[in-house]
């Protein structure tokens, strides 16, 4: 796009400093219901967005047309809810990072493949989860998505950077019924390569889970030692990284305010992101136009760094982490492609000293069942005792409570079964000292 054209105009409407961004994103979904495909879509949608310094104040605009007038519009919204801010812009737009790290990880193989082969793939996938066990009665939600981004960034000072990627998603489920008991249990694939996806043995996978959960009963209630499932630690480990924002801590909303260079979990613990690993998450710029870098937020246990975009560091003395994304009409702050540090030991090896505990597999409700501000937190769960360092019989209808910062403090290891998700985490199962669970 030729975007001179809107920097030229804003200039002469009095914006001094001005940036515009075009999103767009392109996406295909399949549903299958009994062997036949129950939704077929496909979607795409574009987008620009501005902002600019007009009259000392901070102003933006937003628009989903990029035909003739997207430009007059950009820079009335950005005059417009610059006269009505009431605060000071005291650090301008930024002009550009001395280098950045470009790198292409669009798999051209999944964009060109044809939609037959990957319907096919889908049948064969839902097949493969009947034939895996006769008391399978249904395969449930087997869908594929795959979906295209590509973000373009330019400013009045010059600087031009692009980006693109793509990945696809496969969900199944599986229901299989025994003795009047009903159980279910989904998974998701994610990634830009499928011919890394294996739908027998995918489906195996996911029934052998169904079918696992059968004649489930709760604990006794009490503290055990507990083994988390990665897909667990994932959302566990984005409410932890919530407090280190930097934003949440200038708003003192944050538990771990005042904490760096302190010790605030398990030696166990090191968080890093990697906006640069080449993966379908690589961004090597941010919304402000900031080069990303690697970088270690808790290192064995110690917080060694905030998030921060250019208006929090400001604010903290200090200089932008690449960490600034869209949030409406202003720019907060948001990580990706977390990576925590794996152990070395397989799951098996991880649980085979626990005499009796716990191996929670599944959650529910932790959306509200979490206190960000605290860490406190209490969700329904299923899972497995573990005895004798073996799984054996299911649960069902237990809770887990707890809070965070405890909660990663009595973390003994990670398994080394380290898979990146499609909330950008890549984190093993976790084995915890103690956990409250709430049984019979």
């Amino acid at each position: 796009m030729n975007c001179q054209k809107f920097f030229e105009l804003a200039k002469s409407k009095g914006i001094t400093q001005s940036q515009i961004q075009v999103f767009k994103s392109s996406s295909i979904g399949i549903k299958l219901f009994h062997h036949e495909v129950d939704n077929y879509k496909v979607s795409s949608s574009q987008s620009l967005v501005a902002c600019g310094i007009y009259e000392g104040k901070f102003g933006y605009g937003r628009t989903e047309k990029l035909g003739k007038g997207a430009f007059e519009f950009l820079t009335e919204q950005i005059i417009l809810t610059a006269k009505y801010s009431e605060k000071k812009n005291t650090i301008g737009l930024f002009e550009g990072s001395p280098k950045y790290k470009k790198r292409n990880v669009f798999n051209k193989e999944l964009s060109s493949m044809p939609i037959e082969k990957k319907l096919a793939l889908l049948k064969e996938f839902e097949d493969e989860i009947y034939k895996a066990d006769k008391r399978v009665s249904d395969a449930d939600g087997v869908s594929y998505s795959e979906r295209e981004t590509s973000s373009e960034f330019y400013n009045s000072f010059g600087l031009k950077l692009s980006q693109k990627n793509n990945f696809a998603t496969i969900v199944g489920g599986a229901v299989a019924r025994e003795n009047n008991e009903t159980k279910t249990y989904y998974d998701v694939y994610f990634g830009n390569d499928i011919s890394k996806f294996n739908p027998k043995e995918f489906a195996q996978s996911i029934v052998k889970k169904t079918i696992s959960k059968f004649n489930g009963e709760p604990c006794v209630s009490g503290k055990y030692q507990t083994v988390l499932d990665k897909s667990i630690v994932s959302d566990l480990i984005t409410y932890f990284l919530q407090s280190t924002i930097a934003d949440e801590v200038q708003r003192h909303s944050s538990f771990l305010e005042g904490k760096l260079n302190e010790k605030v979990a398990s030696s166990k613990l090191t968080i890093e992101e990697k906006p640069l690993a080449k993966n379908v998450f690589f961004s090597y710029f941010d919304d402000e136009g900031v080069a990303t870098q690697n970088k270690v937020i808790i290192k064995n246990g110690v917080l060694k760094s905030y998030f921060y975009n250019r208006e929090t560091a400001f604010t903290d003395g200090t200089v932008s982490t690449g960490n600034g994304v869209w949030e409406g009409s202003k720019i907060g702050t948001d990580f990706g492609n977390i990576f925590v540090k794996p152990g070395r030991q397989s799951f098996d090896e991880l649980i085979s000293p626990i005499q009796e505990g716990v191996y929670i597999t599944e959650i529910a409700g932790l959306g509200t069942g979490m206190n960000a501000n605290s860490g406190n937190f209490s969700c329904q769960a299923e899972g497995y005792m573990i005895r004798n360092g073996k799984i054996e019989e299911p649960l069902n209808l237990i809770t887990i409570s707890g809070n965070l910062l405890t909660l990663f403090k009595d973390l003994k290891g990670f398994s080394n079964r380290n898979e990146l998700d499609s909330s950008s985490i890549s984190v093993g199962d976790a084995y915890i000292k103690k956990l409250s669970i709430g049984g019979k």
